[in-house]
Order: C-alpha cells, then sequence, then structure tokens
C-alpha cells in the first residue's frame, strides 16, 4: 500500500514539476510536451490516491486488483503516447520548422 502511495504521488510531483518547467520555458513545442506529461501526471496519480481510498476504506468492488492492473496499463499507454511525441514528432516539427525558416530567409 505505501509503494503504491508512493508511485501515485510521484506521478503528482511529477506533474508539479512539469507544469513549473513548462511555466518557465519559452518554447512552444517543449510546452506542449509538458502539458502533456502534468495531464497524465495529475491525472493518473489522482485516480490512484482515489483507488487507494477505497482499498484503505475496504470497498471490495472497488477495490479490487484489477482496477489496479488497468490503471497501470493505461499509465503505460499514455506515457507510451507522450514518448514518441517526445522522440518522433517533436524532431520532426522542428526539423520543419528549420526547413521553412531556412526557405523564407531567401524571399523577399
Amino acid at each position: 500500500m505505501i509503494i503504491l502511495a508512493v508511485t501515485f504521488g510521484a506521478m503528482i510531483l511529477a506533474a508539479i514539476l512539469g507544469t513549473i518547467m513548462a511555466k518557465k520555458t519559452k518554447d512552444g513545442l517543449r510546452i506542449k510536451a509538458l502539458r502533456r506529461l502534468t495531464t497524465a501526471g495529475w491525472t493518473m496519480g489522482t485516480i490512484g490516491f482515489v483507488y487507494l481510498f477505497f482499498a484503505a476504506e475496504g470497498v471490495v468492488l472497488l477495490s479490487a486488483r484489477f482496477f489496479l492492473v488497468i490503471i497501470a496499463i493505461v499509465t503505460a499507454v499514455w506515457l507510451g503516447f507522450i514518448l514518441r511525441y517526445w522522440v518522433v514528432a517533436l524532431p520532426r516539427t522542428r526539423a520543419e520548422i528549420d526547413q521553412k525558416r531556412q526557405f523564407n530567409k531567401y524571399l523577399p
């Protein structure tokens, strides 16, 4: 139970740090990526703490372990999409922007 609380707390802490970093950075693409990360952290951290509340209260249906498995699967898929954005889409978009700047540099 404590391990789950630490895990969900780390998700919320990552969301808080992502929000702070998004406010300090000036790069619009990085802000978009950080917002995706913070949304996932807030959502999964909150859902995780709701699960822990039901588990501590002993609510049989809402504290079943398959909910924990569902939370883990959704988190993994969501983080996979975020990672794909950071690794694939973000560099591609930066390259397209640089190419447009290079092209427009020679236009009157």
